[in-house]
């Protein structure tokens, strides 16, 4: 993936980050819990735990979600997740 440049990279707006989470939800066919998830993690930075308390399920079931989110997307990386749920805004 290409280095995004300062110039590249625009802020999302707090209306239309709901939309952002679904349309990469939709690219990458995530069911409603994993873009429930991957949403409170790019949006609001949530913990594993923060999101298990969130969604009232075990940590060990958000490691599932995510572990599952990563193999749809075709990453390993949150860090690259993160920057392939940026790069749906442009």
């Amino acid at each position: 993936m290409q280095d995004l440049q300062v110039s590249q990279v625009h802020v999302v707006q707090p209306n239309s980050t709901h939309s952002v989470i679904n349309r990469f939800a939709t690219i990458y066919l995530l069911t409603n819990r994993e873009a429930e998830i991957i949403g409170l993690i790019a949006l609001h930075g949530y913990s594993n735990k923060e999101i298990a308390d969130h969604c009232t399920i075990s940590e060990k079931t958000v490691k599932v979600h995510i572990d599952k989110i990563m193999v749809k997307v075709g990453t390993r990386s949150m860090r690259k997740l993160l920057a392939l749920i940026i790069c749906t805004t442009i």
